[in-house]
């Protein structure tokens, strides 16, 4: 099911003299099994929103609606949250500072065992986590301490996806990685996606937005600016929202203005424009 955000606003430090509102009245849609971004500049209110979608924060005004889930402002309705939890998790910026256990799988282990599955059934699940992001069993008993950054980044996802939650929350995903590292984890983003999963993605980097999602929400000082396809938005006028166009979405509009007709939403990476162009002109 779509998650559905009505109405929801959230003010920081309520009636003190620092009382700050992080969202403003935002009603959207974010839909199932597809590949949704959030995006906008810092302190925009990204990561008020993301919190508030799986419970760590409670809305001051508004609702989220998940299947049979409604957090509200009303306690007395909240008492599913942690329920709630194993449905929609999220993975925040730089999630191996939270890796803490003595051993890969144990910490993967963690977050099942405190929803009561056995030691044994919590390794079980631990391993097949770790497979889905490429981790073998040569890294089970080591510390993750002393994996690299893309490996330390892969076993905190696993850590989530032992939950199998169907909503997958990511905050900044590919900060602090290489470029090797980070198509690694775009890969295995795009992939748990296809296999079913619906992804939220908060990001800075554009070309992840052009590349990879489907639904692509700007937020702007804790309103929606704007909602729909990625290439909508990168036609559209983005100077106000601190959003850089891709440069190869750059270079898209530039053919067309020299009468090159490319099929725009159809093109994500520089092969798909290729593949048109070759299709078009032989």
């Amino acid at each position: 099911m779509a998650i559905q955000i009505k109405n929801l606003s959230y003010t920081y430090l309520k009636k003190t003299p620092n009382e700050v509102e992080a969202l403003h009245n935002v009603s959207l849609e974010i839909p199932e099994n597809k590949i949704t971004a959030i995006v906008g500049h810092t302190g925009s209110g990204k990561s008020t929103l993301i919190q508030t979608l799986n419970g760590l924060i409670t809305p001051t005004s508004g609702t989220i609606e998940f299947k049979d889930f409604v957090i509200t402002n009303k306690e007395k309705k909240n008492k599913r949250i942690k329920e709630l939890r194993k449905h929609i998790s999220i993975v925040f910026q730089f999630p191996e500072y939270q890796l803490f256990e003595e051993t890969v799988e144990k910490d993967v282990a963690f977050g099942l065992k405190n929803y009561g599955f056995k030691e044994n059934e919590a390794i079980e699940k631990a391993h097949e986590a770790l497979a889905k992001v490429g981790i073998d069993e040569s890294f089970y008993k080591r510390s993750p301490f002393e994996l690299s950054g893309g490996e330390k980044r892969r076993v905190a996802i696993a850590g989530i996806l032992a939950i199998d939650p169907e909503v997958l929350i990511l905050d900044e995903p590919t900060a602090g990685l290489d470029p090797v590292g980070s198509k690694i984890i775009l890969d295995l983003i795009f992939e748990l996606n296809k296999n079913g999963k619906t992804i939220i993605l908060v990001t800075h980097d554009m070309d992840i937005v052009l590349n990879h999602a489907d639904h692509v929400i700007v937020i702007n000082d804790g309103a929606i600016a704007f909602e729909g396809k990625p290439s909508r938005l990168f036609s559209d006028d983005v100077s106000n929202y601190s959003i850089e166009i891709p440069q190869l979405f750059k270079f898209c509009k530039l053919l067309e203005s020299h009468n090159v007709k490319i099929d725009i939403d159809k093109i994500r990476t520089i092969d798909d424009l290729v593949d048109q162009l070759r299709s078009r002109h032989g």
